[in-house]
């Protein structure tokens, strides 16, 4: 079984919402921008986006087995997630799907700094 990227999927989420709800002038704007005001409201705004956190519903998968595969060998990554944003999570009473999550809000910064990268070189 191959490990799930967290970092991967996310950030091609992150692309795949703005160039879905984003116009092209917005997009210019976000990637031309030289201050932090744009990220940090792309931030706002995904932070509770099913389609990219899952921390609207509480579940991106909507699926506990395709959230628990999703955190095979990815116990360091949420070993890591708990202890910066939740140190007294416990992921037995939480479930898979609420893991799952807590990992995609501790990447949410660097999956949005890695799409917006890569949609500057395009």
């Amino acid at each position: 079984m191959k490990t799930y990227d967290y970092l991967k999927q996310e950030s091609e989420d992150v692309i795949d919402f703005i160039q879905e709800n984003y116009t092209i002038q917005e997009q210019r704007r976000l990637l031309n921008s030289k201050d932090n005001d744009a990220i940090e409201s792309l931030y706002e705004r995904l932070f509770n986006e099913d389609c990219v956190t899952g921390n609207g519903s509480g579940s991106y998968t909507f699926n506990i087995l395709q959230a628990e595969q999703n955190l095979v060998g990815n116990w360091t990554l949420l070993q890591a997630a708990i202890e910066e944003l939740s140190p007294e999570f416990d992921m037995l009473k939480e479930g898979p799907e609420a893991c799952d999550v807590l990992i995609r809000l501790y990447l949410l910064s660097e999956a949005i700094e890695e799409a917006v990268t890569k949609l500057r070189k395009n």
